[in-house]
């Protein structure tokens, strides 16, 4: 069975930047992948609100979407905010393989990355329901990895989830770890360094 990896943080962490980067490395050594981006998964199913119902709803489409790719032998990759512990929990109860990934960072890092100006508004009430700000964001307890995005270069934060996920491949095939652990090439860290 392949792994669900779960990238969750708030908004401009980097969840979906370090996705894609572990998508590219994956699918180039011949995994099967899928990536399942929060906001991309809510405007292609037209799953919108974020009230905590709403949030509910959304994360749990997300999740029985994985679980059939998961069935069908895929590493699935997810990046959504995933606010709240219960959604956590019920992750962990459903996948077998599974590794939460808790994307850090801090709020002057998120106020300088805010291109959409999402968090200046939310602080002076403009945006309503901004997890984090406006809304709830449960510090994750039981998160396998904690990659802090405002302190690691993003090379360093793409290591260690790559690293931790060919861990979760190899508890999900029951192999020795040494086995099929593809080596990290110069070209790799290069992509890495100069994805963004």
């Amino acid at each position: 069975m392949m792994p669900v990896i779960w990238l969750l943080g708030l908004s401009g962490s980097g969840k979906t930047t370090l996705g894609s980067l572990l998508r590219i490395y994956l699918e180039a050594n011949d995994y099967h992948v899928e990536f399942i981006d929060g906001d991309s998964f809510r405007q292609q199913f037209g799953y919108s609100g974020f009230r905590p119902q709403d949030r509910l709803r959304n994360i749990s489409a997300m999740r029985e979407h994985a679980l059939r790719l998961n069935a069908q032998d895929k590493i699935c990759i997810v990046a959504a905010i995933t606010p709240y512990d219960i959604m956590r929990q019920k992750n962990r109860e459903r996948f077998p393989v599974y590794r939460e990934i808790w994307v850090r960072c801090g709020m002057q890092t998120l106020l300088r990355r805010d291109t959409k100006g999402l968090y200046t508004r939310a602080m002076r009430g403009e945006v309503k329901l901004l997890s984090g700000v406006s809304d709830a964001f449960d510090e994750p307890k039981k998160a396998d990895c904690i990659i802090d995005t405002d302190s690691l270069g993003l090379a360093e934060s793409y290591l260690k989830l790559r690293d931790l996920t060919l861990e979760a491949i190899q508890e999900g095939l029951q192999q020795p770890f040494a086995q099929t652990m593809p080596i990290c090439t110069g070209r790799e860290l290069s992509f890495a360094y100069n994805f963004c």
